[in-house]
């Protein structure tokens, strides 16, 4: 019985198999302050990885998530930004985290002239 209790006990808490998804919270412009009524949705993920907690790899991180949903879509900025991560598990044997980004790919006009920035642009 202590057995079985014990096995249980560990089902629950996710050190068997875990699979668990989280929000995020970050403030960023919504597609009306970032004028992006209508823009595409684009997607970015980043990831961790490890191996028996011996070996670990990637950068699960909120920025590099948003460097790839940015190079996906060749935008210039984010606007209206929802952020979650997934974890993933098993015996830990095997972890991933991820974390992914959802978002209005904006893309700013900087070919008016020389020397103008992002801010420029979105200022005109």
């Amino acid at each position: 019985m202590k057995r079985m209790l014990a096995v249980m006990a560990c089902a629950v808490s996710g050190c068997i198999y875990a699979d668990v998804k989280t929000p995020l919270a970050y403030r960023a412009p919504t597609a009306v302050e970032a004028k992006a009524e209508g823009a595409a949705d684009v997607e970015g993920t980043a990831c961790n990885q490890a191996v028996l907690g011996l070996v670990a790899w990637g950068d699960g991180g909120y920025a590099a998530a948003v460097a790839d949903a940015k190079a996906r879509s060749g935008a210039t900025q984010l606007a209206d930004v929802r952020a979650d991560t997934t974890f993933f598990n098993i015996l830990f044997l095997y972890d991933k985290a991820c974390t992914r980004v959802t978002a209005k790919a904006v893309r700013l006009d900087c070919s008016c002239c020389p020397g103008c920035s992002s801010a420029d642009a979105q200022a005109r």
